[in-house]
């Protein structure tokens, strides 16, 4: 039941970067706000490596990992950091916040759907159930809003590339189960956002960096928020995935746009709808009877 926990939180995690991130872009360039992410990300998580104990002697250190290993966390990194923030920021800009949630929705589907194709993880009829009951959630938290959504050619190239996002984003949770590794929870972590960092050097001569300095206080304070969010979804991912199978880490992704719906709710002061209500309880329904049943 931790484990169920600990990626729910990191997909509450994940539902602060987004809104955070939101409000940046329209601040600051995306490779800039995504560096920053990166590398204050790194630096926390190298801050609380010294507090964290080991939970067994077994455990890995970084210069045990071999190529294999490496390749594994680099496609990893790559895959939920750079490639899906990249297209995730870059086309929910020209689209609306709704139909982008809209889209995210089939998150969960698609990883169970990779699973089956590389495990070959049988996928039960209560499993299929409890699918479907988090996709009419998730299609009822997102889809009240979509009749103020605008219908332009700029919109659907922009529903494209979110579209295009959930495939990188979808591989990273897959190949989250090829991890053979006892490294520790927050050393992945680390090593996620620091190979993010790495990679994002050869786009930073594209980044406008006088943006940085026009920020207000409340901007820099968001902008430690996301990149602290950054560091902590790896961290709680982790934690949980070496102990449930495909299928339901993938059925857990659904809390997402759950605690986005919330945050709005709290903090921007949004109105939550009946239908939403009950599309968050079939979400919280089909996670809670899906982590039962393995």
């Amino acid at each position: 039941m931790w484990s169920i926990l600990s990626l729910i939180v990191a997909q509450m995690v994940t539902g602060v970067n987004i809104t955070g991130s939101k409000f940046l872009v329209s601040h600051l360039s995306i490779i800039a706000l995504l560096e920053i992410r990166f590398i204050v990300g790194s630096l926390v998580l190298l801050a609380c490596m010294p507090f964290i104990k080991k939970n067994n002697t077994t455990q890995s250190t970084i210069s045990s990992l071999n190529k294999k290993n490496w390749l594994i966390l680099i496609v990893q990194a790559l895959c939920a950091g750079m490639f899906f923030n990249l297209l995730m920021l870059s086309g929910i800009q020209f689209t609306s916040a709704s139909m982008a949630g809209l889209i995210t929705s089939t998150l969960p589907a698609m990883i169970i759907i990779l699973s089956f194709i590389i495990f070959r993880q049988r996928i039960t009829r209560f499993k299929a159930l409890c699918i479907l009951f988090a996709t009419i959630g998730l299609i009822a938290i997102n889809g009240s809003s979509l009749s103020s959504h605008d219908f332009s050619a700029l919109s659907i190239i922009g529903d494209m590339i979110i579209f295009l996002a959930m495939i990188p984003e979808a591989l990273y949770y897959v190949i989250s189960k090829f991890k053979n590794t006892q490294l520790p929870a927050v050393k992945s972590a680390f090593l996620m956002n620091l190979i993010n960092a790495i990679a994002m050097i050869p786009l930073l001569f594209f980044a406008n960096w006088h943006e940085l300095l026009g920020l207000s206080f409340n901007a820099y304070f968001v902008l430690f928020l996301v990149s602290v969010a950054s560091a902590l979804f790896y961290l709680f991912w982790f934690m949980g995935c070496d102990q449930v199978s495909a299928s339901t880490a993938g059925l857990v992704t659904a809390a997402m746009p759950i605690s986005t719906l919330a945050f709005s709710f709290i903090f921007l002061g949004e109105y939550i709808t009946l239908v939403q209500g009950i599309g968050t309880l079939l979400i919280l329904l089909s996670i809670v009877f899906g982590a039962r049943k393995g």
